[in-house]
């Protein structure tokens, strides 16, 4: 009980002291309850906002990172699991139908999508620059992240970085560079103010041309994390086809071939709530499925789970079936996405968390918090590779086609050369247009894991969906 005062002390108080002030009724403790339940699902929601700091370890033998790209990213997770949240208790059917994959489909045109985040500081050793990145590996890059500011496309300080990334199609010409325009649906600004009316929508995709011409870049990436999502306007599912039909128009208006992409959800609550698939799919190019942040601490369902499962454990029912790579992408087909625009996400980093027991360290284990290693439980792939190197307990789970590692108290999800070469595996059999690759920051860049191969993870990608040889190196390399 909080209030420790007797009962009828306190009825005695009300009753009698002239001198309270009226203000002290059951109105008032009325308003105080609502108001208390209130700031409890202001705080629920909030939490996506990533306000907080975030911790870092000192034990973490790892590239750093900045703040603000971790926030962004733990709020897609924590995003993702919102919608687990929600629908934990649902009796979905998981069974997908699809178009059936012709037999004489034949594998051509395919794209390896490599997103490349600009950090704010180059002067540091553990930061990914564009004089490091190997122009041949990826079919396209996006370079991240713009911001809409004022209904126009913002860059911030990265014009001089952008540049350079542009510069290496000097080394291969047929390499497209893009730029992706980031923004979060909690803010309540940039995406969500700008998609409302047709003269916020002109102004955007005006600047957007003008920053293509400029830089001379092959079209723009879409990025809003989510329309509609967690009680936004029912409308910006509407605006937001608009927004995509009007810049397309535009693009092919330009005559420069401009290239329109989609980074979207794979959770299907998010499917469902935030996108018109049939329309959608007749004005971008091709959709980028973040196929991973399936499974990442939060408090409130605090157990292990896997980063990237390429299919369902067989102990999972229910939602939880759905939590997986192959079920997201059959179920965008399902909903009227064609194959030929669907390129899968692969990450290039894993989750991590601080076991509650370190006796049960199994998938859907006990969690109470991130791991030690990494920032706000995301852990780099060179991270990963150290910790191996220290003497961990592996294991390759074979119904996801995931792999996991523990030892004492922190566990970690992760994708390695293996369970990416099931899935680009994957990716060729089902007739999905290509990876994505996310990102080439968090890829092993600098040889920590093998010191006579960088970017381990996407290389095997470009190997065996582009065909990359070991001809087609970077400068240098």
């Amino acid at each position: 009980m909080v209030n420790k005062i007797p009962v009828p002390q306190a009825k005695y108080k009300l009753l009698n002291s002239v001198k309270e002030k009226h203000w002290r009724s059951p109105v008032f403790y009325l308003i105080s309850l609502l108001l208390i339940i209130i700031g409890i699902l202001f705080i629920t929601r909030g939490e996506f906002l990533i306000l907080t700091t975030i911790s870092r370890s000192s034990e973490s033998k790892t590239i750093n990172f900045e703040d603000a790209t971790i926030a962004a990213w733990s709020c897609r997770a924590r995003m993702y699991a919102e919608s687990s949240k929600e629908n934990q208790d649902a009796d979905r059917n998981t069974t997908v139908t699809t178009s059936k994959l012709s037999t004489d489909f034949i594998a051509s045109n395919k794209i390896v999508v490599c997103y490349y985040t600009i950090s704010n500081n180059m002067n540091t050793s553990w930061e990914l620059s564009p004089a490091h990145i190997d122009p041949y590996i990826c079919t396209h890059i996006i370079v991240g992240f713009a911001s809409v500011v004022n209904c126009e496309i913002s860059l911030g300080t990265a014009e001089g970085l952008l540049q350079q990334i542009v510069n290496l199609k000097l080394h291969q010409p047929k390499l497209k560079v893009m730029v992706s325009a980031s923004g979060i649906n909690e803010l309540q600004h940039g995406f969500p103010e700008m998609v409302k009316t047709h003269a916020n929508r002109k102004l955007f995709i005006k600047s957007v041309l003008n920053l293509t011409q400029v830089y001379n870049l092959d079209g723009l990436d879409i990025d809003w994390e989510f329309p509609v999502w967690l009680g936004a306007n029912d409308r910006q599912r509407i605006w937001f086809i608009q927004l995509l039909q009007e810049m397309k128009k535009e693009f092919n208006r330009s005559g420069r071939n401009l290239i329109l992409s989609a980074a979207v959800a794979s959770p299907v609550a998010i499917i469902d709530e935030s996108y018109n698939i049939p329309e959608m799919s007749e004005h971008v190019d091709f959709i980028n499925l973040m196929s991973y942040d399936y499974h990442y601490y939060v408090w409130y369902l605090p157990l292990t789970g896997l980063n990237a499962p390429l299919y369902a454990k067989l102990s999972d029912s229910g939602y939880a079936a759905t939590l997986n790579v192959n079920y997201s992408a059959m179920y965008w087909v399902s909903k009227g996405m064609p194959r030929e625009k669907i390129v899968i996400g692969i990450p290039t980093y894993g989750h991590s968390f601080e076991l509650d027991n370190v006796n049960n360290h199994g998938i859907m284990a006990p969690a109470k918090g991130f791991g030690h290693l990494g920032f706000a439980g995301f852990t780099l792939y060179p991270t990963v590779c150290w910790f191996i190197n220290t003497g961990v307990n592996k294991v390759y789970d074979k119904d996801s086609r995931t792999p996991y590692i523990y030892k004492d108290d922190e566990w970690i999800s992760y994708d390695d050369t293996t369970s990416v070469l099931e899935k680009v595996r994957w990716i060729n059999a089902n007739g999905f247009k290509g990876a994505m690759v996310f990102s080439l920051n968090t890829d092993d860049w600098n040889a920590t894991c093998d010191k006579n191969n960088t970017f381990p993870l996407t290389r095997i990608i470009a190997e065996n969906i582009i065909g990359l040889s070991s001809k087609n190196t970077a400068p240098g390399a």
